[in-house]
């Protein structure tokens, strides 16, 4: 069975005043490709499906275009709410899509358990995954407030509520896992003469031996890579989830962050990211969905996850530099695009880079791009002295950098990084030797406070016992240790 995990459609959205609508539409129209090309059976939505609680009519009729085209081809779709998303909004139509195939998981049930236990089979009849179905988690349905507590109080007991309540699921789909087992194995041993051979085959076509566990969230993880797109979420004053506080899942599709990336370095930890760029600094950043096949589970006893990667539905660039070289810039891409005549615009970002304050620097961009196709969305003035390089600065972000290249940048950046003409090479050399030094030991202080820190905050087990037996037989133990 092929499965598809995408997240952060974000339908609906209006991108610096310009709509999403032919690019969402376009997405789909692709999606509904993939689905027949890699004969997909199941679609992993991990969360922020509409861009607002309330989303525009054609952005709801986009989705059930999608719902009613996937129910023809046979695909199941799961959705888990974001935080962008309106729990109301999802809930309103959840039974109805139920009858379509759709299951829609909009809320976090502690109480109901079995709500988030998503039992998959394939167009046999087979089962051959158990989804446990994790939306954006809202404090109030996990904790109380107590009076008098510590952030840091505040924050352990919410960690380990949400630890709690993902192994607390995770142990439910063991279960089903181990029924199914077991009915198989009470299959597999009818006497041959009570037996009624044809009804045995089909409820034997029912049962795997291994059927995968797989997880989703929409949170952000310790360590994971932002974009300029990505509004930061608190899990009431928790910023970010370690990932020692998942269950062993088979595979965790994520949801949250826009650009795709593995969870601390677990293949079968993911972000699959957003299906197209939310901000000009996702441009050179390729944009995908992961594709899982059961099949792997059988052969290698793990998923193998392979990467769909996302068409571009909308031109979009960015230039930086002095005006002289923006303009210049500019003119080479009027020219590319007249040349091109596909009728297809860029929306673009301008990025002046001037100590000057330069009152014109629009009107001197408008007049070279008049009469073509591009689109200007943005135009930003940078002070010379914070630009340290250009090209890397397309490329990265400050979440990426170390705290020490942050510091030789900003030093390289400042005047004291270029030598002053009234001192001498050696007097700024050591200058610069001695703040880095400080630097050193102040980022050493705070390394030491965070570990204390982190220490009080560690993962404890919750109330009830976390070992758990996995699918074969040994022990799996959550917490901070695991």
């Amino acid at each position: 069975m092929k499965i598809l995990h995408t997240s952060d459609w974000h339908l609906g959205q209006h991108f610096m005043g310009r709509t999403r609508q032919a690019e969402h539409k376009a997405l789909i129209e692709w999606l509904l490709f993939q689905v027949q090309e890699h004969q997909i059976e199941l679609i992993i939505l991990a969360g922020d499906v509409f861009d607002t609680g309330a989303p525009p009519s054609y952005a709801r009729e986009l989705f059930n275009e999608l719902v009613i085209s996937l129910n023809q081809l046979t695909c199941q779709l799961i959705v888990v709410a974001g935080n962008h998303d309106s729990v109301s909004m999802l809930n309103e139509s959840k039974n109805l899509l139920a009858c379509l195939d759709v299951n829609v998981i909009a809320k976090t049930l502690p109480e109901s358990l079995s709500e988030h236990i998503l039992p998959v089979k394939n167009k046999h009849g087979q089962l051959e995954a158990i989804v446990c179905a994790v939306p954006f988690i809202r404090p109030k349905d996990l904790v109380s407030s107590k009076s008098n507590q510590s952030e840091t109080d505040k924050k352990r007991d919410l960690l380990n509520q949400i630890q709690s309540f993902y192994f607390d699921i995770y142990e439910e789909a063991l279960n089903l896992a181990k029924k199914t087992n077991q009915d198989q194995e009470w299959l597999d041993q009818q006497d041959d003469g009570k037996r009624d051979d044809k009804n045995i085959e089909i409820q034997k076509s029912l049962f795997d031996l291994d059927v995968p566990i797989i997880g989703t969230g929409h949170l952000t993880t310790l360590g994971a890579k932002t974009s300029e797109s990505v509004r930061d979420i608190y899990i009431g004053t928790l910023e970010a989830v370690p990932a020692q506080a998942f269950p062993p899942f088979d595979y965790l599709a994520l949801g949250h962050i826009h650009r795709a990336q593995v969870v601390a370095g677990n293949d079968c930890q993911r972000y699959s990211g957003s299906p197209i760029c939310l901000s000009f600094d996702e441009l050179n950043r390729d944009k995908s969905m992961v594709l899982l096949d059961t099949q792997n589970m059988l052969n290698l006893g793990k998923f193998k996850p392979q990467l769909l990667p996302v068409p571009n539905f909308q031109a979009m660039k960015t230039i930086r530099g002095e005006i002289k070289d923006v303009l210049q810039e500019l003119k080479e891409l009027v020219t590319q695009l007249s040349a091109a005549d596909d009728g297809k615009s860029v929306w673009l970002e301008v990025k002046v880079f001037t100590d000057a304050y330069l009152s014109d620097v629009q009107k001197h961009i408008q007049e070279v791009i008049q009469g073509s196709l591009i689109d200007l969305l943005r135009v930003t003035r940078q002070v010379k002295t914070q630009v340290v390089d250009h090209s890397n600065q397309a490329k990265e972000t400050l979440s990426e950098l170390s705290v020490e290249e942050v510091f030789d940048r900003c030093l390289a950046a400042s005047t004291l990084g270029k030598l002053d003409q009234t001192e001498s090479e050696e007097t700024v050399s050591t200058e610069i030797t001695e703040l880095k030094s400080i630097f050193t030991q102040c980022v050493s202080s705070m390394q030491e406070s965070v570990i204390k820190d982190e220490e009080e905050l560690a993962v404890s087990p919750p109330k009830h016992d976390n070992t758990l037996p996995n699918k074969q037989g040994t022990e799996v133990v959550g917490g901070a240790d695991a």
